[in-house]
């Protein structure tokens, strides 16, 4: 399956628009994403496999997403919804949810360092075939290395419940990663 976060990535350097690929790893997990404007929105595409429990993710969203400031800091953010495909190996379930959420990113004193974060969730009502709710929430701090090229450590939580009632997380644990905005 590591193939699907692969070909997210393959696909987006074929893109001739702007965008910002994001790609992190940990010890099992590989997750690779990419992001374009759309109009006023933000556009995105992403997948993640993880080696040893066999699980992966793809998701698609739109996020209206902007930026603004706080005192003497940078602020960017975005809200919006996410279709998620999940696949859990160890339950051989098949999750969709349609999940709603956002990101946010604080740059102090609008400096280089920022902190960030997301949260999507999907309640039951719009989660379908083994699962009754889905979660994808993460946290990281990032350093601009170079111009629009980003090194940040982070940790995520991605869980389903089925409808057997367990409760198996996707991934969860810490990351380092790279995001660049071309």
């Amino acid at each position: 399956m590591r193939w699907i976060v692969f070909a997210v990535l393959a696909a987006a350097s074929l893109s001739a628009a702007a965008g910002t690929v994001d790609v992190n790893l940990s010890n099992d997990t590989v997750e690779g994403k990419y992001d374009t404007t759309f109009g006023a929105a933000d556009l995105t595409f992403g997948g993640m496999y993880n080696r040893d429990q066999k699980n992966y993710a793809l998701n698609a969203g739109l996020l209206a997403a902007g930026e603004g400031s706080a005192g003497n800091s940078r602020v960017e953010g975005g809200l919006g919804g996410k279709v998620y495909t999940v696949h859990i190996d160890g339950s051989s379930s098949d999750v969709v949810a349609l999940a709603l959420g956002g990101q946010l990113r604080w740059f102090p004193g609008s400096g280089s360092f920022a902190i960030g974060g997301y949260a999507f969730y999907s309640p039951k009502v719009v989660t379908f075939l083994d699962g009754k709710s889905f979660y994808d929430v993460g946290l990281r701090a990032e350093v601009e290395v170079f111009r629009n090229s980003f090194a940040y450590l982070g940790i995520r939580w991605t869980r389903a419940e089925l409808d057997d009632g367990s409760q198996p997380y996707v991934d969860k644990g810490g990351f380092a990663g790279l995001r660049i905005i071309f």
